[in-house]
């Protein structure tokens, strides 16, 4: 077990550190799991090769010393990756270089570079199963079965345990080092254990008392060759193996939208299926020994099919059905802990039964190819090497073929029809079927796929709203209001786009997140807008600037509106792009515009290594908390993006305080401020969403600049759209200066890749309430009283009084919160005496201090 928990570990860890290389991107990620996959094939295959060359008295002893060793050098290899990666890095440039930083050809390099820096330890560890195997299994062919039972579900109930461990407790406790030598400690105690074991049997002077069996006949049930049904076998073997990865990407595409985008329901998923696969493997010790191994193979993979197709039309209701539950326990108790069982008893359930039987197939396939080799160690590696090609080909072909080609439910139908055709195939053969007989199979299964496609699978296209994927559409949007205008299932992710026909707001979802919304209506589309105004305004004279993460183009079209500017922007997934044009009215039309040059590609990993320097970036990702998202929130990230900065050079960051806990955006803020000599923060006027502003030089509110911009008539429209008026409008987005925040931000963490805070934050499972939403806005709010705007060329006559009118309007917004929440100056503020009110709250703070303020249900503590 402690084998599995280590090398689920690693590759969880070296997933998420070679993302910082070569992305996050799909193309990315699937040539770094292929590349692992590959290893662990390789290992098996040809070590099993030479494990029939142990001499017989060393049958008891040696194998069981390799695997030690083998434990002992992967545990090495992985504390000395780190290192390793670094020639990685410094090799990778140049490749990114030579392909334009994108393309087959760099995702074929990532691949190549992938597969020899992880080659080592995962060639080790997809050795060590025959290794054990062949220690283990010495006894009698019947007894493959259960011995090869028991070894993967241990090794598989290992790698569970390995995944909670990592991505609950190693990251978060101990960051991704701390976690790396977690999981090197391991395969020290499992290389400690077995040369204690091996000197036990030396002692005992067992070496030669259970001589090992030398199987070189054909085994009595195979009395006449399989011919072409053996390769039919090895064929569904794989294609067994294929489809469990397939299935396992499409169910995790599917459990997206019940279960969220957290990096906890990923957890979850993975864990879920390979339970059910470790319980499948114990349940196959305890079949009858002396059986028709052919038949009971056929037989599940043909229950594996069925079932697959049987569950499939409760993808519809799963949505609806999360929520129902989160309803019902929610008043009970409404923590993480709550939220992760429901989820875990959702994703369980759907994939209990396909999970069991793929648990099942390893041992029983062992018997059946021992039965052809025998020998222990070329039946083990050969089936597991042949399981692990499988599992290649699921990785790459189901985003970029089954998906695009099919989408994903209609994938799933075709996979597991595939399986049970395939399999009746080889039952034909293996009980001499007549002709006839066949014939009628034939017709049964078509005419049984077609019905199961009419009742089951559903339309590949356009979704009904309110259902399936989208129905955690808002609540309070009736259901005859919502218009789906668009729906794709892409290879990246599920998109949609949704208007709301009472007032013609659109939204776009990515894996039923409501990623952005854009409107007509006062601050419909405002953020986004600021998002762009707010860094080419306060910046002297941007002529490059960078835009990561499209969405709906509303930013990059603002930005795009400046005058002399030429913008790149940064997509990471194509399909995106694809919607953009039912956004045409906020987004400016942009992608025609001349002055944009797009990219595909990791937000990231193109910042890492573009030659390029800025004078504005600004970026929107998804929810801070979503999976992998934090590596746009890190220090490390935030330093990078400093060095790509032109002297006097603006970065801009959304941050979302509806999405985050109150602990979340102080992290957040003391990590931007730790990064960048000079901070601001910025409203966008939602008080939910703020923007962090960093630069190398302190940041000016310059008039002279502002009325410039006024005289562009598409510029002055535009901060019109988001409230700008005038001068003082814009001044009173600003909020503080960083340097009054720190007494604020004290105790606050810092965010760094090694520690990636906030995918393991409980908001990620339970939103933050309104209230603490407010006391987050609040805590940066406060630091405005007694506080002057930064503004500049403002005539001396005119200083006075817009440092006045912006002293009014910080009372005019604090005093929303003394109202709401009983707090200081409530009675002077509903009075209307604005001067009283916030004289009263510049008093109390004097009385707390640096002490942050505290707000519960409804009241200002």
């Amino acid at each position: 077990m402690f084998s599995g928990a280590a090398s689920l570990v690693y590759e969880l860890i070296w997933i998420k550190r070679l993302a910082l290389i070569f992305g996050g991107a799909l193309y990315a990620i699937s040539a770094v799991l292929c590349a692992f996959m590959t290893g662990l094939g390789l290992g098996a295959w040809i070590v099993s090769k030479y494990l029939d060359r142990i001499p017989k008295e060393r049958d008891a002893d040696l194998p069981l010393l390799l695997y030690g060793l083998f434990e002992g050098a992967i545990g090495l290899y992985g504390l000395a990756f780190p290192w390793i990666l670094k020639l990685l890095e410094s090799a990778y440039p140049t490749f990114f270089a030579l392909t334009g930083g994108g393309g087959f050809w760099l995702h074929f390099f990532e691949f190549c570079l992938g597969t020899l820096l992880m080659l080592p330890a995962t060639f080790l560890m997809g050795a060590t199963l025959p290794i054990l195997g062949r220690w283990f299994i010495r006894d009698e062919a019947r007894a493959i079965v259960s011995n090869v039972g028991v070894l993967y579900g241990l090794n598989t109930f290992g790698a569970v345990l390995g995944c909670l461990y990592a991505q609950s407790i190693a990251v978060q406790w101990f960051g991704v080092r701390g976690a790396t030598v977690s999981a090197a400690l391991m395969n020290f105690l499992v290389l400690a254990l077995i040369l204690w074991l091996r000197q036990r049997i030396i002692n005992s002077g067992a070496i030669v008392a259970q001589p090992p069996l030398r199987k070189k006949s054909k085994p009595a049930e195979f009395k006449e060759p399989l011919g072409r049904l053996q390769w039919l076998l090895l064929m569904l073997f794989i294609y067994s193996g294929m489809t469990a990865l397939s299935g396992e990407i499409l169910w995790t595409r599917i459990l997206v939208f019940p279960l969220g985008s957290a990096l906890f329901s990923f957890a979850l998923i993975l864990a879920c299926f390979l339970f059910g696969i470790a319980l499948g493997s114990w349940i196959a010790s305890f079949l009858p020994k002396n059986s028709d191994w052919i038949l009971y193979f056929l037989l599940v993979e043909i229950l594996i099919g069925i079932s697959c197709i049987a569950i499939m039309p409760l993808f519809e209701h799963l949505v609806e059905w999360t929520r129902q539950a989160d309803q019902i326990f929610y008043g009970l108790d409404s923590s993480a802990g709550r939220t992760l069982l429901i989820r875990s008893a959702f994703a369980f359930g759907l994939m209990f039964i396909p999970t069991l039987g793929f648990g099942l197939i390893f041992p029983i396939a062992n018997r059946i190819n021992f039965s052809l080799f025998g020998s222990i160690g070329k039946t083990l590696g050969g089936s597991y090497s042949a399981n692990t090609l499988g599992a290649v080909l699921g990785t790459l072909l189901t985003p970029f073929l089954f998906i695009p080609l099919f989408g994903i439910r209609l994938s799933l139908f075709v996979l597991f029809v595939g399986m049970i055709a395939l399999s009746l195939a080889a039952l034909a053969l293996h009980l001499k079927w007549s002709p006839i007989k066949k014939m009628v199979s034939l017709g049964v299964l078509i005419l049984s796929a077609s019905i199961c496609y009419g009742a089951v699978a559903p339309q590949t296209g356009m979704e009904e709203p309110g259902k399936g994927n989208f129905a955690r559409i808002e609540i309070d949007v009736p259901k005859e209001s919502i218009k789906l205008l668009d729906y794709k299932e892409g290879d990246f992710s599920t998109l949609g786009v949704v208007e709301d026909t009472r007032n013609g707001a659109r939204t776009i979802y990515m894996n039923g997140f409501s990623t952005a919304t854009s409107s007509d209506s006062v601050g419909g589309s405002a953020y986004m807008q600021a998002m762009g105004f707010v860094p080419m305004a306060l910046h002297p004279d941007p002529k490059k600037a960078l835009v990561i993460c499209f969405g709906t183009g509303t930013t990059l079209g603002a930005v795009s509106l400046f005058p002399g500017v030429s913008v790149d922007a940064v997509e990471i997934d194509r399909n995106v792009l694809d919607m953009a044009h039912w956004f045409s009215r906020w987004n400016k039309d942009v992608l025609s515009k001349p002055n944009i040059n797009l990219s595909i590609q990791d937000g990231r990993t193109y910042l890492r290594w573009t030659p390029t320097r800025y004078d504005v970036i600004t970026l929107e990702p998804m929810s801070p908390v979503q999976a992998g998202v934090v590596n746009l929130y890190s220090k490390e990230f935030y330093e990078l993006a400093n060095q790509r900065m032109n002297t006097g050079g603006i970065f801009l960051q959304w941050l979302p305080l509806h999405l985050v806990g109150p602990e979340d955006a102080r992290a957040i803020i003391k990590t931007f401020q730790k990064s960048f000599p000079h901070i601001s923060v910025w409203n966008s006027f939602l008080t939910r969403i703020v923007l962090l502003a960093g630069s190398d030089q302190p940041i000016q509110l310059d008039k002279n600049r502002f009325e410039a911009l006024m005289e562009n008539q598409q510029v002055k429209s535009m901060a019109q759209e988001i409230g700008i008026q005038s001068y003082l409008d814009f001044a009173d987005f600003f909020l503080t200066d960083g340097k009054y925040l720190q007494g604020f931000l004290k105790s606050a963490n810092t965010i760094t890749d090694d520690n990636s805070l906030l995918e393991h934050s409980p908001t990620a499972l339970v939103p933050p309430l309104k209230w603490q939403t407010d006391q987050s806005f609040l805590n940066l709010l406060k630091s405005r009283v007694g506080q002057a705007a930064p503004m500049q060329n403002v005539p001396s006559q005119l200083d006075a009084f817009l440092q006045h009118q912006f002293e009014q309007r910080t009372a005019q917004r604090l005093s929303v919160f003394a109202r709401r929440y009983k707090g200081p100056g409530e009675s002077e503020f509903a009075s209307g005496d604005l001067a009283g009110g916030l004289k009263s709250v510049a008093e109390n703070l004097k009385t707390i201090g640096d002490r942050p303020i505290s707000l519960s249900e409804a009241h200002w503590h």
